[in-house]
């Protein structure tokens, strides 16, 4: 991971971009809590547990005033008649993750900072962003009738079938101090935490395309530097 530092910016936080970030967060928790509604329903006690927990991560990530999260779409294409299962696939899956070619971008920016006597204009402090992307890998594995024709065309082959994609970051992470030396996170050593949650199953004929948000919960700046 590289650290690099960038000429001072004056940055406006309520931009429209910003906005639509928001609008994007929201629109995925809302993803998140359906999934969580499908796993009630069916009793599914480990993918509960499981979205609860992002659930929980992910509100208490909105509510920060930098939310540190990347959002992506995976979608899995299978040949529905050859594969038992399709309709009824994982909700939540863990997904791995190479997190080597996240950078740690920091520019001194000014802002404005409330005081007991006004906003004070032009404090300069330290936006940290995590920028570049992030590589991603998980499967899911289906019985399937891919078997040479073995038994008359009717044994079962238990397979996997993955998605990998890349997320591109640019973030920002937090505001430090510009006295602190070193704000930037570990993105390394399991710093960022990735899933997939099924978002719906398109069958048409002889294929089923499997659609997963994948999130990707980065660190924090609120850790102490080793």
């Amino acid at each position: 991971m590289r650290k690099n530092y960038n000429k001072q910016q004056v940055v406006n936080r309520e931009s429209d971009s910003e906005q639509v970030r928001k609008q994007q967060l929201e629109a995925t928790r809302r993803q998140v809590e359906e999934a969580l509604s499908q796993a009630n329903e069916v009793e599914d006690t480990e993918s509960i547990q499981q979205l609860e927990d992002l659930l929980s991560t992910f509100e208490q990530a909105q509510q920060a005033n930098c939310p540190a999260i990347l959002i992506d779409q995976c979608a899995l294409e299978l040949p529905a008649n050859s594969v038992i299962g399709v309709t009824e696939p994982p909700l939540i899956i863990s997904v791995l993750n190479d997190p080597f070619f996240l950078d740690c971008c920091i520019t001194p920016v000014q802002v404005s900072a409330s005081t007991p006597c006004g906003d004070v204009e032009g404090v300069t402090v330290n936006e940290v962003k995590a920028v570049g992307y992030l590589n991603y890998y998980f499967n899911l594995e289906f019985d399937t009738f891919f078997d040479d024709g073995e038994s008359n065309c009717t044994a079962i082959n238990r397979l996997p079938f993955s998605c990998t994609g890349t997320t591109c970051a640019n973030e920002v992470l937090c505001y430090a101090s510009v006295k602190d030396s070193d704000p930037c996170p570990d993105f390394c050593n399991f710093g960022v935490q990735s899933f997939a949650v099924l978002l719906d199953v398109i069958l048409t004929d002889n294929k089923a395309v499997l659609n997963y948000a994948v999130i990707h919960l980065l660190p924090g700046c609120d850790r102490e530097n080793d």
